[in-house]
């Protein structure tokens, strides 16, 4: 038994500066021992704003400090199953950023040897503790709106590149506007409809002229029978982050689900407004959940199967919008 989660950052870059690290240091039972970045001179200042005890610019060197028992990566997709094999090996709690890899192979990867050496693999799909997605698996299993018809989830920003050049690169990355940003989102579709039984797709970057898809149109079948649009661009200024659930007996509105709005409407009755506002940085309630699990020696809340069932629905997407047919998840 663990009495505290000390962390080690390996890729302390721009998601741990805005959407993760003061997490992993304001939750109780929770420190941040070091950083890494191959920049030395980033890392050093990120470790003084972030108050880690240490710096490094190797993450084989952080992986051997003896302090950290756990060990964060935010490395870019490319280099996540090089990064998760180090931890692993060196028997460190693993917490990789999405998607774990570059495909369903390397997420893969990630999950067989975390096994192996008997060390949890946890998947930063963080939106699955926020209150309202909660909320929202309770009222679907409660039958709140019936039966699951169809559902429709929008995701747009503007992202016009920086200093991250792999991210716009197919090889590096997996993909942008959906294997990068859209893969909560098809994590999300999961956890609150069921597994996908087949997809169509069209991908673009006709406006971007990137390597990589700037906007994805992905249509699911689920299982239940259920019918599932998802829809991201990254060249609109117009932020939108929506999830509109379309039942039997009513309909669930997110939107924004990042703001925590919530319509339920049920069948004869006004729309209830409701409302779970957020506090902290994006995974502040992920990290609140996973480290008192991970003290009590409890198995990954999110474990690496799920990055690889999510890479299987966006490969077939992928592939789906490269040949023009429509492909079965395996």
């Amino acid at each position: 038994m663990l009495d505290k989660i000390r962390w080690g950052v390996i890729g302390a870059g721009n998601v741990f500066e805005y959407k993760s690290g003061p997490a992993l240091y304001q939750t109780p039972n929770s420190e941040l021992i070091a950083v890494m970045r191959t920049n030395a001179a980033k890392a050093a200042e990120t470790a003084r704003r972030h108050g880690a005890k240490r710096w490094y610019t190797d993450a084989a060197a952080l992986v051997a400090d003896p302090e950290v028992n756990a060990v964060y990566i935010a490395s870019p997709h490319y280099v996540h199953p090089e990064h998760v094999a180090l931890a692993a090996r060196a028997r460190k709690i693993v917490l990789c950023e999405k998607p774990v890899g570059v495909s369903a192979a390397q997420a893969q990867q990630a999950v067989d040897v975390c096994r192996a050496h008997n060390v949890p693999l946890v998947v930063a799909y963080y939106r699955r503790f926020w209150a309202i997605v909660q909320a929202m698996h309770k009222f679907l299993r409660d039958g709140a709106i019936g039966e699951v018809v169809t559902a429709r989830a929008q995701l747009s920003d503007l992202f016009t590149g920086d200093e991250r050049a792999w991210l716009t690169s197919r090889a590096k990355s997996g993909g942008d506007a959906l294997a990068n940003s859209g893969a909560h989102w098809i994590d999300l579709t999961r956890v609150l409809l069921g597994e996908v039984s087949d997809v169509m797709a069209y991908t673009s970057s006709k406006f971007s002229g990137w390597e990589t898809d700037d906007t994805t149109i992905v249509q699911m079948r689920m299982t239940s029978g259920a019918l599932v649009s998802f829809t991201s661009t990254r060249r609109t200024p117009i932020v939108t982050n929506e999830f509109d659930i379309l039942g039997t007996e009513g309909r669930l509105f997110a939107g924004p689900l990042s703001e925590g709005r919530l319509v339920l409407h049920r069948r004869g009755s006004a729309p209830e407004i409701l409302s779970y506002p957020r506090n902290g940085v994006m995974h502040a309630e992920m990290i609140a959940a996973l480290v008192p699990m991970l003290l009590r020696g409890e198995p990954s809340p999110v474990p690496g199967e799920d990055a690889v069932a999510v890479w299987k629905i966006m490969e077939a997407a992928y592939r789906s919008a490269e040949e023009g047919v429509r492909v079965t998840v395996k």
